[in-house]
């Protein structure tokens, strides 16, 4: 099993362009960042509810040398959500990115929300 190209929704894409130009932080390190917040998550975001009109981002840009990380931590999760990683591992990925990449917004205006937002991520 493999991810796939993933297609992010506008809405993310303006997000981590206006998130990059107060912190310098790149689209695909925000994205990783994004994707755990929402994999946090209990309910399970819904794919329809983000389009698919933002940047394409290739696996190997999104995960960079961590793609085995996040393929455990997304099959977990659909096995945990009860959805079979055959028809959902590329959809429900990209509704996890776009749904962080949301809950990101809000909470950073410059690099040390960032900082501030790691380290209280990490002492949940």
């Amino acid at each position: 099993m493999k991810f796939s190209r993933i297609r992010i929704s506008s809405r993310s894409q303006r997000t981590f362009g206006e998130i990059k130009s107060h912190t310098g932080l790149t689209p695909n390190l925000l994205a990783r960042f994004a994707i755990c917040i929402s994999l946090k998550e209990k309910s399970i975001p819904n794919p329809d509810e983000f389009n698919e009109e933002g940047s394409e981002i290739a696996p190997n840009v999104l995960f960079g040398e961590y793609e085995e990380i996040y393929m455990a931590l997304i099959l977990n999760r659909l096995k945990q959500d009860k959805l079979d990683p055959e028809n959902y591992l590329n959809e429900m990925m990209r509704a996890h990115l776009n749904r962080g990449a949301i809950a990101l917004s809000p909470r950073i205006k410059d690099l040390s929300d960032f900082y501030e937002l790691v380290k209280e991520e990490r002492n949940v």
